[in-house]
């Protein structure tokens, strides 16, 4: 596996669920991302700003080896449980780069960026990838380090899919967060310091226990609309593919 990381089935957690709420940092505009644990190699995430409407329904496949996603699938749930597919993203090692494919009604979109780091995370993934490869970390307290991505999904962005720099994440040692005995990191790094970036420093909290992402700051929004990241934990699951769909089925149930 990447130097650093070490995979171990201990530490898959297949079958759990992971409740999140992203925003600005002052917690506006709040939207709701659940993670799901579906395979070994495979994630879905559901978000959801409000119930009775159609949502992002994203999905991954893992590289436990790279410690990083290499295959992502875009779409939305429907009224009728439908996933509408319309984005495509695959990790091309071999070139070192990210091959974007979006096909929309009266569109076709067909964009690449280099990948240099790795392992690397998709920011606009809402950092799902990384909470579930972090428990593999194998000296958590020496710090790490990853590269990030971004889809920026703007209609006038002439370049929407960019290579953002690295990540390093320095231990600064442990707190109480959300009610988790947690590690703090602060992240700095060529990523943080973009055109769309509020300052150079971020800050990640992560499980004590289980390694997953307590809480994550940026100072620079991976949407548009938003002026920076934060994203928190509500809860954690292992209520597997039942809860799952218990929580898609009732997004649209008695919905007029």
């Amino acid at each position: 596996m990447q130097s650093g990381w070490a995979s171990d089935a201990g530490n898959d957690y297949v079958g759990r669920i992971y409740y999140y709420i992203r925003s600005n940092s002052d917690l506006s505009r709040p939207e709701r991302i659940h993670v799901f644990r579906k395979a070994a190699n495979e994630i879905h995430v559901f978000k959801v700003v409000r119930r009775c409407r159609r949502s992002g329904y994203v999905t991954a496949k893992l590289d436990l080896l790279s410690a990083s996603a290499h295959a992502f699938t875009s779409g939305q749930l429907t009224p009728t449980m439908e996933v509408f597919e319309f984005a495509f993203l695959t990790w091309n090692r071999e070139e070192e780069r990210l091959e974007v494919l979006v096909e929309l009604p009266n569109a076709k979109i067909v964009e690449e960026a280099p990948v240099l780091l790795t392992p690397w995370h998709l920011f606009d993934f809402d950092l799902a990838s990384l909470t579930v490869m972090t428990p593999y970390l194998m000296s958590p307290q020496r710090g790490f380090s990853f590269g990030m991505a971004l889809l920026w999904a703007d209609e006038t962005e002439s370049d929407p899919a960019t290579w953002m720099g690295d990540v390093t994440a320095r231990y600064d040692g442990t707190e109480q967060r959300l009610g988790h005995d947690t590690l703090r990191y602060e992240l700095t790094g060529s990523a943080l310091e973009g055109s769309r970036s509020t300052g150079p420093y971020g800050a990640l909290w992560l499980d004590d226990d289980d390694g997953h992402i307590v809480e994550a700051a940026f100072p620079m929004p991976n949407h548009p609309g938003y002026t920076d990241f934060l994203l928190r934990l509500e809860r954690v699951s292992d209520g597997g593919s039942a809860e799952w769909d218990e929580l898609l089925n009732a997004h649209y149930q008695d919905c007029e």
